[in-house]
């Protein structure tokens, strides 16, 4: 156990210090804040795992936050419960959506009666259908709550008005002075080079940084 935790310390960037020693993580049960009597160890504790990220979305909330977050509409769930190999197990579920397709690759739609169990499961399938969806909800023009005001910018619109709306709406805070830097230089570089057509270079940069950030696990985890 001691070697599990030392590895665990060294791939959370808190080596240096020894979890069985007074200050160092105690007993593997002890809640975070716990000091045990007469240790002398500090209130903190020192072990990331501690205070997360650590649970994974379920399905219907990556995409009921994704339709929040970006005003695409998804579909409707379907309530009906369609059998397996019915049209609606391998599409939309109410044939008016995507969201019953992404959802059940996702780790959702446990309550049907198809027998598949709620997974937390991250693999090639996951990560490519969470892509899917953010591109589909991030690209959808006709969506626009990732920008200021659910309009599209003005002509008069910054980069950084565009990067502190979308990280307070899906972080719930303003971005830290490295990444607003990282986030400027991207739309430096997309705003030279658009990557999408019909819209401005503003809309474009920022439907990528919407996409870029929702696909981070400070957003899926919790």
């Amino acid at each position: 156990m001691k070697t599990l935790v030392l590895i665990t310390l060294v791939l959370a960037g808190c080596s240096g210090l020894d979890p069985m020693s007074p200050g160092g993580g105690g007993g593997d049960d002890d809640p975070p804040g716990y000091t045990p009597p007469g240790s002398g160890a500090p209130k903190d504790r020192t072990l990331a795992f501690y205070y997360g990220p650590m649970k994974l979305m379920p399905g219907e909330s990556i995409l009921y936050s994704l339709e929040a977050l970006t005003g695409h509409d998804f579909g409707s769930w379907d309530w009906t419960a369609p059998e397996p190999g019915s049209q609606a197990f391998n599409d939309a579920g109410n044939g008016a959506g995507t969201f019953y397709r992404h959802c059940r690759i996702l780790g959702g739609c446990m309550e049907h009666r198809i027998p598949l169990g709620r997974s937390s499961f991250v693999g090639t399938a996951f990560v490519l259908e969470l892509e899917r969806a953010v591109v589909e909800a991030c690209n959808d023009r006709a969506a626009l709550a990732m920008f200021p005001g659910a309009a599209r910018p003005s002509a008069t619109a910054q980069p950084i008005d565009v990067i502190q709306h979308q990280y307070v709406a899906i972080f719930g805070e303003p971005p830290a002075e490295v990444d607003l830097e990282a986030s400027l230089a991207y739309f430096d570089a997309h705003m030279r080079a658009p990557e999408l057509t019909g819209v401005s270079a503003l809309e474009s940069a920022g439907r990528g940084h919407c996409r870029a950030l929702l696909t981070t696990n400070r957003f899926l985890f919790y």
